[in-house]
């Protein structure tokens, strides 16, 4: 049993973890925080698009469904057909999570619902119920990079950001309070190396009596927070920082661990980060062959993310 980590939290209240039978080598991601109208407008590249080759449940339908370097097995095309119907969206690989709209209200109880010491109510369920509203996902269209590999682009429109980070750091603080008593468990038992003190979980307590902002925006200053009750919090700052994409970083301030990506007056902010290894043409033959149409040239692609992240609307690929 491992003591609750923040990015747990974070993934419990928005997300949830997926395992996927198509990669991509690396991913591309710029936001604006649009303040007028109270959106953040993301743009997301996913760069060397391809299936893996990997044998398993998770991978594969059955023994007989076996991918190739040139052909996809029948998983991994049921799988990519379900991102150009359903419109999901993907961020980066270590902290990997999906955003889909069909699938995000069964998604939050289940996870809730395994977690013993999960809460389910009515937060939650607003959380969930603000997020379909008010979270869109358009696909923009297929293209080759310069070494001809398969390259896909999307953009993610949050409207109503400020409520819903309202929503989300009370379903975080509400989760981190249920939680506490796993954390005393823990403790007594010896069961979690270097598990927070006394001391840290009596002024974990004393934080979660007041609203804390996990989530924050100033700008395009986008701002992950939460108290440190880690007696080696440089080793915790430093582990994360290693998994951070491109573009974030992560710092100690005032028992806060703070995990930041772009800055308060910047037009942008852009995280980039390398995600699987292992390039195969298997993707691109199968979208070449049955989504012709669907391919753009970069150039396009790039002047349709640039108008978007400057709020100019336009027509998507479906």
């Amino acid at each position: 049993m491992k003591a609750l980590s923040p990015s747990t939290i974070l993934i419990v209240a928005i997300s949830f973890l997926l395992c996927s039978c198509i990669e991509f080598e690396k991913q591309e991601l710029v936001y604006s925080h649009d303040t007028e109208k109270d959106e953040l407008r993301v743009s997301l590249k996913y760069q060397g698009i391809f299936g893996n080759l990997e044998k398993g449940q998770s991978t594969q339908n059955n023994s007989n469904d076996i991918a190739a370097k040139n052909i996809l097995n029948q998983k991994q095309i049921t799988q990519l057909e379900s991102v150009l119907n359903e419109k999901r969206a993907f961020f980066f690989n270590n902290w990997i999570f999906e955003y889909s709209p069909k699938s995000l209200p069964d998604m939050m109880k289940n996870l809730m619902s395994d977690d013993k010491n999960g809460r389910y109510g009515k937060p939650e369920q607003e959380l969930i119920d603000a997020l379909i509203k008010n979270v869109e996902v358009q696909n923009i269209g297929l293209y080759n990079d310069n070494k001809g590999q398969l390259c896909g682009a999307q953009t993610l429109r949050i409207q109503k950001l400020s409520k819903l980070f309202t929503l989300a750091n009370q379903v975080i603080q509400r989760q981190t309070i249920a939680h506490i008593p796993q954390l005393r468990e823990e403790l007594a038992k010896g069961i979690v190396q270097n598990s927070p003190s006394e001391e840290a979980i009596q002024f974990l307590e004393k934080k979660m009596k007041e609203p804390y902002s996990f989530l924050k925006v100033t700008g395009n200053l986008l701002t992950f927070q939460f108290p440190n009750i880690y007696s080696d919090s440089q080793n915790v700052t430093n582990n994360i920082s290693d998994e951070l994409p491109k573009g974030a970083r992560a710092s100690l301030e005032d028992r806060n661990v703070i995990i930041q990506t772009g800055s308060i007056n910047g037009v942008s902010g852009k995280l980039e980060k390398k995600c699987f290894d292992g390039y195969l043409p298997n993707a691109k033959n199968y979208l070449e062959e049955k989504h012709k149409k669907l391919f753009l040239k970069s150039k396009q692609v790039d002047k349709k993310l640039k108008n978007f992240l400057m709020g100019r609307r336009f027509s998507s690929i479906r």
